[in-house]
């Protein structure tokens, strides 16, 4: 290369989307769709949009894709910018390699990393997010890691982090990346096959909206989009982070609360368990809901006082929310870990101990041990 010669650096752009789309399984086509629909938009001057997609049998190994703008006839174009070897999607190297690239490539003020996929919030054996049937799948702590050896940290946040995918909008799972991200968006229940609508989302993206913005935008074109299919019992939600360590301190408070006074009511905690909204995973409960049963059934002064407590702290949580559905009639936007026999409680209780927010708040896990003892 001449001594004189200069490498051209991208150019710093106001949003970037970077779509980790895990789909060697039975969403292959589903993810297909979602490529088509992000070029039926096509990105801006003040937007990138990439893609890395490996799929069951469409074609061999994964692809990165560069969403283009608009060209002459108004169409957008997937450029194939690398074609790798066969990944494990559920593997965090896979995941950390994509997202290290997508920052390089995409240099951006603001980034919507999304990871696409069958979810399963934090407990499933083998199929929390990312899985491949080829493979393995990614738990939060591997997520959390990925994102660190790609350069996330308090210092370089992802905007807004979206778990297209089912049952991830947890306190705990928002809790697990406070240091990583800013705004979650996400479901409490099953996500339908479509998942987003991403045309919609770029054409928002494409808006140059602020963060907040953007993240209400996210939860509004995807309840609309399938209210207008006739689709019900849908949920969607976006979590300010930086809200959640508050929460978790008093979830913990009421948990140690409970724990202390669970022989006393006992009964009273048997029927707020019984009557709870719950989702596709009965041990997932919503949050609020949860608080507002315990205020109801249980006449104690400092529970009382303590229940309207987290439900202050989790609306404070809580950018937006909505459902459509009476089978999530009483889903507020975040969800709890509340299982109803011991049997689920010590299957997963190692998982659930090994997320962020065990490591100083412990009085929710006194109580579910309690619970179940």
């Amino acid at each position: 290369m001449p001594e004189n010669s200069t490498v051209l650096k991208p150019k710093k752009k106001r949003w970037a989307i970077l779509a980790y789309i895990a789909a060697d399984n039975n969403l292959s086509d589903a993810g297909l769709v979602d490529v088509r629909e992000l070029c039926a938009v096509g990105t801006s001057k003040d937007v990138y949009a990439g893609v890395e997609i490996d799929t069951y049998g469409e074609h061999t190994g994964s692809i990165r894709y560069e969403i283009t703008e608009p060209d002459w006839s108004g169409e957008a174009h997937r450029t194939v910018i690398e074609r790798l070897a066969e990944k494990d999607t559920g593997d965090p190297r896979t995941l950390r390699s994509f997202v290290k690239w997508g920052l390089t490539r995409f240099p951006a003020d603001n980034y919507l990393v999304v990871i696409w996929n069958h979810g399963a919030g934090f407990r499933s054996v083998r199929r929390d997010i990312g899985y491949d049937d080829f493979g393995s799948s990614l738990d939060m702590p591997e997520i959390e890691i990925a994102f660190r050896k790609a350069g996330i940290n308090s210092d370089n946040r992802i905007a807004i982090l979206g778990f297209d995918a089912c049952l991830m909008n947890m306190i705990e799972i928002a809790h697990h990346f406070s240091d990583q991200v800013d705004i979650l968006v996400g479901s409490q229940q099953t996500e339908p096959g479509d998942g987003w609508p991403y045309h919609k989302v770029l054409e928002s993206v494409n808006k140059s909206p602020t963060r907040i913005k953007m993240a209400k935008e996210i939860v509004d074109v995807y309840i609309e989009d399938y209210l207008k299919m006739g689709m019900v019992d849908v949920t969607q939600s976006a979590i300010k982070i930086d809200q959640t360590e508050v929460a978790i301190g008093a979830l913990s408070d009421l948990g140690y609360l409970l724990a202390a006074r669970a022989g006393k009511y006992r009964k009273e905690l048997k029927q707020t368990r019984l009557e709870l909204q719950t989702f596709q995973m009965a041990d997932y409960v919503d949050l609020i809901h949860l608080v507002r049963l315990l205020h109801k059934h249980i006449r104690d002064e400092e529970i009382q006082t303590a229940s309207r407590a987290m439900e202050e702290m989790t609306r404070a949580c809580i950018l937006a929310s909505r459902k459509s559905g009476q089978s999530v009639r009483n889903a507020h936007g975040l969800s709890v870990w509340f299982p109803a026999v011991p049997r689920t409680y010590y299957d997963y209780r190692g998982k659930y101990v090994a997320l962020r927010f065990a490591r100083r708040h412990k009085g929710w896990i006194r109580f579910l041990d309690t619970y179940h003892s």
